[in-house]
């Protein structure tokens, strides 16, 4: 800790958002805070109107049909 990783990542994600229509900011420091950063997804707009419930599989195939569109 303390390296400034989050400073690089939140960086790149400035430099790069204006290529991507979404960025999603997801916890990965274990199971339970990456369920609930995807179940944090599921309530944006968009996820909604695609009738994306809070499980990390629908969540995780909804962002990979993203690229598709």
């Amino acid at each position: 800790g303390g390296m400034g990783k989050t400073e690089i990542a939140l960086k790149f994600a400035e430099d790069i958002s204006s290529q991507y229509r979404y960025i999603f900011w997801v916890d990965a420091t274990n199971e339970d805070t990456i369920s609930t950063s995807l179940k944090g997804i599921s309530s944006i707009p968009d996820a909604k109107k695609a009738d994306v419930d809070g499980t990390p599989e629908v969540v995780l195939y909804w962002i990979a049909s993203l690229s598709k569109e």
